[in-house]
């Protein structure tokens, strides 16, 4: 998987299919969230959602980890177009599937329109890594595509799902060819869904995990 052909793009493709509906689901719960102190944030891409973490939280410490060389550098650039310093910053230029995260660090994480990417047994190994990274009171945004409940929604948010996953897989070679709703594996690593919000007739979606020390199974599984 690669976003790098995308990466001089993206910003510019996002606010012509979407305008502002992406960003108002990352940004949903930035202003309710205690102030975390060190915050990792996955697949970040060209950089809106950091620029808001510095700053809403200055004095924290941001580790960002992007496959994509380009969106890293777009992300730089937005940082300094914002007048804001990149000092408390640290962008990783990695493969989620190789990097290995530290034990217990991170207080806030951050997964925007980024585990939507992965097939169900990368996300058996991509969850738990990031888990292991999460202090025992962590805290865990995600915004997300999802199917909508019922009715024309459900029709409507499939037909949006199929036409962006078959994009998305010839374009960067995406991993998966459908979205796997990620509730389960957060569950495992003791986080509780505190809130949600709901967009776009029910294909967006804006998370508010929190850690509670203890695993969780969801209703009816195994």
């Amino acid at each position: 998987m690669s976003f790098e052909i995308l990466a001089p793009i993206y910003r510019l493709m996002e606010r012509v299919l979407a305008g502002g509906k992406l960003h108002r689901s990352r940004c949903a719960f930035l202003g309710h969230i205690p102030t975390p102190e060190k915050i990792l944030i996955l697949g970040e891409g060209p950089g809106r959602f950091v620029v808001e973490c510095v700053r809403k939280f200055p004095q924290a410490s941001i580790t960002v980890v992007e496959e994509s060389a380009g969106m890293i550098a777009q992300a730089r650039a937005n940082l300094t177009h914002s007048g804001l310093s990149a000092d408390k910053v640290t962008f990783l230029h990695a493969d989620i599937l190789q990097w290995e995260p530290p034990h217990s660090e991170f207080d806030l994480i951050v997964t925007h329109f980024f585990l939507d990417c992965f097939r169900p047994e990368q996300l058996e190994v991509i969850v738990p890594a990031i888990g292991k990274s999460a202090t025992d009171n962590a805290h865990w945004l995600l915004a997300d595509f999802q199917e909508a409940h019922s009715g024309w929604k459900r029709w409507r948010s499939r037909g949006i799902l199929a036409i962006m996953y078959t994009f998305f897989r010839v374009v960067t070679r995406l991993p998966a060819t459908s979205l796997t709703p990620p509730e389960l594996y957060l569950m495992r690593e003791g986080f509780v869904l505190h809130e949600r919000m709901e967009a776009e007739w029910g294909l967006l979606k804006s998370d508010w995990w929190k850690r509670t020390g203890k695993s969780q199974s969801a209703p009816g599984a195994s």
